[in-house]
């Protein structure tokens, strides 16, 4: 529902961040809903339960003009399982403000990591996965466990806790019919396995992350439990994603969001701004292993950043060179000249941006076709052939008739030379 500037709004704080919870949601949530919903996020904790606020007075706070890219903040979060959005015409909107998914829970989500991937790269999202194998050694583990302590189920009551604080990440697959999948399936799985809510929410997850029909998930769990001998959700997800690839040609699923929007990608958004995206948000030495598929040397590494200081471009355009000089020498990169004489090019152009990077590569394409189409093919010029060339060929025809030992073709050659010499 749209929300007006001075309409109202309540909050209700599940609980409060954590130290483990602000890196979660700096690390794992920032690059999937942008920077307008992550500070959307942080103004919300900061309100107090028992008042009333307007929207105006987020918009003060985040310094943001337009309700619009207000509501687009709200629905990331929504999205994303962070906030949950209730109204009455009487009191106006309450929501509830939940903590992040740990690192664990997070890297325990096929749907969220995989996007992840889509927007830092396999490297960084390795980088943050060593987090949760970081082993204490020389220690022995003395912790108590939940039922040690407490004289209730571990299981219900971490259920309890969940419902109170973690809403978790809702999918809708509207496209996916379960019924469907589990008519498909019933000679594979158990009934009990297939009525199993987990199991049934992961399924419609998996199969709106790769977009996969009931009859291709089914193939799916064939090949998991024939080919791995396992059933693990990791296996499932990784089964899927060679079917994704296979039927769309393409590696990753990328998250879009289904509006336009400023600070992430969206389904709105053309080519170029998907590309920008991309160079803008990675580090050089990303995009060179990103490229190559080994870690840069000291001296790719030392050349770069000698250009970036001495030409003053910005690293995205840095990137944008690097990834157009890879394409053009199929992924050998040359040495510093080159690149320092396509700075000057573009400095000269008074190119800025990754976009007048795009718009400059367009202008100049646009202009080799508009070339190629005025250069014109002109017949070869043939001289007029003078008065006497007729008699004369006429005086010659009589006299090679008179000589019967000619073939014909050698006569016809021999008027083509005299006519090709007077051209």
């Amino acid at each position: 529902m749209e929300k007006l500037v001075y309409d109202n709004f309540k909050v209700r704080i599940r609980q409060y961040l954590n130290s483990e919870d602000i890196l979660s949601l700096s690390s794992l949530y920032l690059p999937l809903m942008g920077i307008d919903s992550f500070a959307t996020y942080h103004a919300l904790i900061s309100l107090d339960d028992n008042e009333t606020y307007t929207f105006k007075k987020l918009l003060d706070t985040l310094n943001i003009i337009n309700i619009n890219t207000l509501n687009k903040a709200f629905y990331k979060l929504e999205g994303l399982g962070l906030i949950k959005s209730y109204h009455s015409s009487k009191k106006g909107f309450l929501y509830e403000i939940y903590p992040p998914l740990s690192f664990r829970e997070f890297f325990d989500n096929e749907l969220l990591v995989e996007y992840l991937t889509s927007h830092i790269g396999e490297i960084e999202v390795d980088k943050l996965r060593k987090r949760l194998s970081v082993k204490i050694v020389g220690y022995q583990d003395i912790t108590k466990n939940f039922n040690e302590v407490f004289q209730t189920s571990t299981k219900s009551v971490t259920k309890t806790i969940e419902g109170l604080v973690k809403p978790g990440i809702k999918v809708e697959n509207q496209d996916f019919n379960y019924p469907l999948f589990k008519l498909l399936s019933e000679n594979i799985l158990s009934e009990d396995l297939l009525d199993d809510d987990d199991f049934r929410n992961r399924i419609v997850r998996i199969s709106y992350l790769y977009k996969l029909s009931e009859e291709e998930m089914k193939d799916v769990i064939v090949k998991t439990i024939e080919v791995d001998k396992d059933f693990e959700y990791a296996s499932i997800s990784k089964n899927a994603c060679y079917v994704f690839q296979k039927k769309y040609q393409v590696d990753k699923p990328t998250l879009e969001t289904t509006h336009d929007d400023m600070f992430i990608a969206s389904n709105a958004d053309d080519e170029w701004k998907k590309i920008i995206n991309l160079v803008e948000n990675m580090e050089v030495t990303d995009v060179l292993e990103n490229i190559s598929g080994i870690k840069p040397s000291v001296s790719e590494i030392a050349m770069f950043e000698k250009l970036i200081n001495e030409t003053h471009l910005s690293p995205g355009l840095i990137n944008m060179m690097i990834l157009i000089v890879s394409n053009e020498k199929n992924g050998e990169l040359p040495g510093y000249n080159y690149f320092h004489k396509i700075a000057n090019t573009w400095a000269r152009a008074k190119i800025k941006t990754p976009y007048d990077v795009l718009k400059y590569l367009e202008n100049r394409n646009k202009k080799k076709e508009e070339t190629q189409k005025q250069v014109r093919v002109y017949p070869k010029k043939q001289r007029p052939i003078p008065d006497w060339y007729h008699e004369y060929t006429k005086q010659l025809q009589a006299s090679l008739e008179k000589e019967k030992q000619m073939k014909s073709t050698e006569k016809q050659e021999l008027l083509d030379i005299v006519k090709e010499m007077l051209e």
